[in-house]
């Protein structure tokens, strides 16, 4: 799963970005209506989430994810073909569902179905595969984009997705640890444990959006995605048309995000199995607003253009905050309600993706095309992170921990 989601991950959340600047050369339209169509995936992604958590349920994350795969590629040849804004948005009503069927829930469901003593850290093994794409993948169609267009880049990704995503899961991916014999942790799998663990404890859906908790989390979810995608959809142009950026610099601010997401998630992950997730929650906050206070004090008010001094200031405190946000949530939500019917649940809170990611990104954007500046949003975003940050303080796991440890 962290080869897996180098791509999936990669291409699903950081890629897209890159494409922004030349969307809307091309496509002739507005920051906001390109900012719009980014929304349209988000709004799929996240309502498709509970879909896929219950498809994952019933049929296992192995056959989803692999047919997601299989559907990424086709629809990336698609993107090739875009020559009208609509075109775009209606593309994004599908890619919305595979990137759900594709990345966080299906990984996620694994860890959780395969870890119990040391979730934290395998999660946050895998989770490093999605800092590893953010990092890789945009500087990766970058440069293509600059030596082939903006067309041919989505055509070599396509062709990639089949040649090096799709071999591996159909030869190694397994659902559970009862398919290879062994029992959670890699213990091997005895009769009586078999017995005594056939039923994962927990609370189902129907109890866990029941509790405060659940809709707390979905909200703390929900202002950290406006913040990260806000950010993360208007880096690009916010470097290149505002700031002056080269296209490459540009993109560097993102990717250097997503190479320190790697050490920051394996801290987060050694954390998570010590700390009570909630506090690690809080913190993402805290890292999220020093981020946009980077891009709005260092960069915009003083004017650190084309200049790595900003860019690695930005790197290391957006990066933690991505990272955090990654980690913990799904640690969190196994903390709060167990594992018996995880993916549901998950799916469920991760359907608050569809509000902030269309909040985040088209705000930002609409406050650019009325005054050619990022400031005000990056003083939004600031505020936001901070209230979710106290708000995540408020949240009560419903199992205690000793429960996770002696299962």
């Amino acid at each position: 799963m962290f080869y897996t989601l180098i791509h999936t991950g990669g291409n699903g959340f950081y890629a897209f970005s890159v494409y922004v600047p030349r969307l809307i050369e091309e496509l002739g339209c507005s920051t906001s209506a390109l900012m719009a169509a980014a929304a349209v995936w988000a709004v799929m992604f996240g309502l498709a989430n509970p879909l896929v958590g219950a498809m994952i349920h019933k049929h296992g994350v192995r056959r989803i994810l692999i047919s997601g795969v299989i559907i990424a590629g086709v629809m990336m040849m698609l993107l090739s073909y875009v020559t009208q804004l609509w075109h775009l948005y209606a593309l994004n009503l599908i890619n919305g569902i595979v990137g759900a069927a594709t990345i966080l829930v299906p990984g996620q469901t694994l860890i959780t179905n395969w870890f119990n003593r040391r979730r934290g850290l395998a999660m946050a093994l895998m989770m490093m595969g999605i800092g590893v794409g953010g990092f890789i993948v945009p500087q990766l169609v970058a440069w293509l984009i600059a030596e082939i267009g903006w067309r041919n880049s989505f055509r070599v990704g396509a062709v990639l997705n089949y040649l090096i995503v799709l071999p591996p899961l159909l030869l190694f991916l397994k659902n559970r640890p009862a398919d290879v014999g062994q029992h959670v942790d890699g213990l091997q799998l005895e009769e009586n444990d078999s017995k005594k663990n056939k039923k994962p404890f927990g609370l189902d859906a129907g109890q866990a959006i029941k509790t405060y908790s659940f809709w707390l989390i979905m909200l703390v979810f929900v202002m950290q995605l406006f913040v990260m995608s806000g950010v993360q959809m208007n880096v690009q142009n916010f470097a290149e048309k505002q700031m002056g950026y080269s296209l490459m610099m540009a993109a560097r601010f993102m990717a250097f995000a997503l190479l320190v997401t790697l050490p920051a998630r394996f801290i987060f992950g050694w954390l998570c199995d010590r700390v009570n997730p909630k506090y690690l929650m809080s913190s993402t906050g805290i890292f999220l607003m020093a981020g946009s206070f980077i891009l709005w004090f260092f960069v915009i008010s003083l004017g650190w253009v084309e200049d790595y001094r900003a860019i690695w200031l930005f790197a290391f405190f957006q990066g933690f905050g991505i990272a955090g946000s990654a980690i913990v949530l799904p640690i969190l939500v196994g903390r709060c309600f167990g594992e018996r019917e995880f993916p549901k649940i998950m799916g469920l809170i991760m359907s608050g993706f569809a509000i902030g990611v269309i909040l985040g990104p088209v705000s930002m954007g609409r406050i650019f095309d009325a005054v050619s500046n990022y400031a005000a949003a990056f003083g939004i975003a600031m505020a936001v992170s901070i209230a979710m940050a106290v708000l995540a303080l408020f949240v009560r796991p419903n199992i205690p921990i000793h429960q996770f440890t002696d299962a």
